[in-house]
């Protein structure tokens, strides 16, 4: 085929691609070097309740979200996130998005029941939600904790609670909520997390739900073994099973043995600005550690009997920085080889860099089940100067097969100033990856849209806040990596000059697809740069928002009001599938071999 012939079947292929609008996997960005290709990018989810006249809410925000794969199909992913955010603390409510088709089209909705502002749950007695976190459990099933409480309630201190939602039916549809621990004395309940014994064999209890928060002063562990109906202690048991020092960010992982290893954040302190019941306390640099508790054969516990904790191991000393003009960063992320048993751990280090600001890292333990355990000295994951004023934040790990350790973590060019106005307004988002078990990594690969501006996020302690933690969830050779993202709704629309909580806002959760490249992968191959066209307001009428689930489409999908009363948020376009202004990804290969012809031509072999 002649180059002439093969551009115009490149150009033929793209106008069909267009026409079917088709939301198979088309490759956007690769790199062996990396061992990762972006898939797709889509917009996930959105706010779906709006917050009417509650001038404290930033309409047309989501943060924090949370990501799980089911175990039995790679297709079937759902996100959790907070929508509507209020400066104060929590939001209207929380989100869901479940796709059944890889990320390539969404279903959205609200999680019923959680808060008063709901239509569907007046009686709620809780205000606000929060801390919106999902768990695949064995059979479709998935389940979704939240944070819950009431700033106002009329106890010694703000009423909350830890409560579970749960989805028979792979994250389309979900039950009434049912109380994990409710403090209607008044309590900090804060950073819950949930995680399902998907396991089998000797010391496994499959099916099991752990559900795990933290209190100011204590780190505390129930369970349930009939699907998120009852838990185990009944409330309102409070002594804290897993830690009785002041700790943070419990990330639970079920072990190959079937005990249940808890990482955390511990000796904290009181956030400065305080007041928030789920803003209570952070990390403190060179005072903080990074640490994990293991429960011994959790799984053969009796149902009813409680969970037996050893006394933590400390991986590493929290030696983080605070993210300049950004709420973010401090928290902790784990998963556990399965290959081998490691386990691992991520946070942020900035005692490299001269800068002071952040790298990725991850610290593993060979032996985190044993009396006395190891800790490898933390490797940092993410590549780039050590003085180039990049930070990165937010880490997140999940792993694969075959040792494979994948970490996305969000970084932001900053500047030697401590005026946050001299600091780059794009947040991008990166990943990569390890096959020896997170000893070395490969060059990073990024892994957003190449759009994002900070002066339309949501607002929180002085400064932009996507989240105090994303994720990333891996299954076989995929991965999701999710994170919310502001931007603008349309060319052209002016930014904030000074953000702030009564500003204009945009943030929406974004979900990136990632396949491992064959070990045996061709010569490197150059990342594509995908600049995607704007796509114009929707001329569709706005539908009120409901807590029933939305179908959208990823490709063309109508705009819909979540934002205040009578103003339309268009929906845009963010499935990848165009290579620069409108020829279509068709896959590296086609991609390959045109610019193998180009090549040649250029030696005079074309033929």
């Amino acid at each position: 085929m002649s180059r002439r012939a093969l551009l115009s079947a490149l150009a033929l292929a793209g106008v069909a691609s267009l026409a079917l609008a088709a939301p198979a996997p088309a490759v956007v960005s690769a790199s062996s070097a990396s061992g990762l290709a972006l898939l797709r990018v889509t917009e996930a989810g959105h706010q779906t309740l709006p917050g009417g006249t509650d001038p404290l809410i930033q309409d047309d925000t989501t943060v924090e979200p949370s990501i799980a794969v089911n175990p039995r199909d790679k297709n079937n992913v759902v996100t959790g996130y907070q929508m509507g955010r209020d400066d104060a603390g929590g939001d209207v409510s929380n989100g869901f998005a479940t796709s059944l088709d890889g990320g390539a089209t969404w279903t959205t909705g609200t999680v019923p029941g959680l808060t008063k502002n709901d239509p569907t749950s007046p009686g709620s007695p809780y205000t606000r939600a929060s801390d919106a976190v999902v768990a695949f459990g064995t059979h479709d099933d998935v389940y979704y904790s939240s944070l819950v409480f009431d700033p106002n309630s009329n106890v010694a201190g703000t009423r909350s609670a830890i409560v579970n939602s749960t989805s028979h039916d792979r994250g389309l549809h979900w039950d009434a909520p049912t109380i994990v621990q409710d403090d209607d004395g008044g309590g900090l309940n804060d950073k819950n997390w949930v995680v399902v014994d998907n396991g089998t064999g000797a010391g496994h209890h499959p099916g099991r739900v752990y559900v795990l928060w933290d209190r100011v002063a204590g780190v505390f562990a129930k369970y349930s073994d009939d699907g998120g109906v009852t838990w185990v202690p009944p409330s309102p048991v409070l002594a804290p099973n897993v830690y009785a020092g002041q700790g943070i960010g419990v990330i639970p992982v079920v072990l190959d043995s079937g005990s249940l290893a808890v990482a955390f954040m511990a000796a904290v302190a009181p956030v400065p600005t305080g007041g928030s019941p789920e803003d209570v306390l952070q990390a403190v640099t060179g005072l903080s550690n990074i640490v994990v508790a293991v429960a011994p054969g959790a799984g053969a516990v009796a149902t009813g009997s409680p969970l037996v904790f050893n006394p933590p191991s400390t991986a590493a000393t929290y030696l983080g920085t605070n993210v300049r003009g950004q709420r973010a960063g401090g928290l902790v992320s784990a998963d556990v080889d399965r290959a081998t048993g490691r386990f691992l751990v991520t946070f942020e280090d900035a005692s490299k860099r001269p800068d002071g600001n952040n790298d990725a890292v991850l610290a593993a333990s060979d032996n985190v089940e044993s009396a006395n355990p190891t800790w490898a000295k933390p490797v940092r994951v993410n590549g780039g100067p050590l003085d180039d004023q990049v930070d990165h934040y937010n880490p997140a790990v999940a792993t694969g097969p075959g040792s494979q350790v994948r970490v996305m973590w969000r970084q932001r060019q900053e500047s030697a100033s401590s005026d946050a106005a001299t600091y780059s307004t794009v947040v991008s988002t990166w990943a990569a990856q390890s096959t020896d078990g997170g000893r070395t990594f490969a060059p990073a690969l990024q892994v957003d849209r190449g759009r994002s501006d900070t002066r339309f996020g949501a607002f929180s302690r002085g400064g932009t806040f996507q989240g105090d933690y994303n994720q990333i969830a891996s299954l076989g050779d995929v991965s999701y990596v999710v994170y919310c993202d502001s931007f603008p709704l349309s060319p052209g629309e002016p930014a904030p000059a000074k953000p702030s909580a009564t500003t204009v806002h945009h943030q929406r959760t974004l979900v990136s697809v990632l396949q491992a490249l064959p070990a045996a992968a061709a010569a490197p191959v150059a990342p594509v740069v995908v600049a995607a066209a704007p796509a114009a307001p929707s001329a569709a009428a706005s539908k009120p928002a409901s807590s029933r689930p939305v179908k959208r489409a990823a490709v063309r999908r109508a705009g819909r009001s979540t934002a205040r009363a009578g103003v339309s948020q268009p929906t845009r376009t963010l499935a990848f599938t165009g290579l620069g202004a409108g020829v279509p990804v068709l896959g590296l290969g086609l991609l390959a071999g045109a610019l193998a012809l180009r090549r040649r031509a250029a030696r005079g072999t074309g033929a």
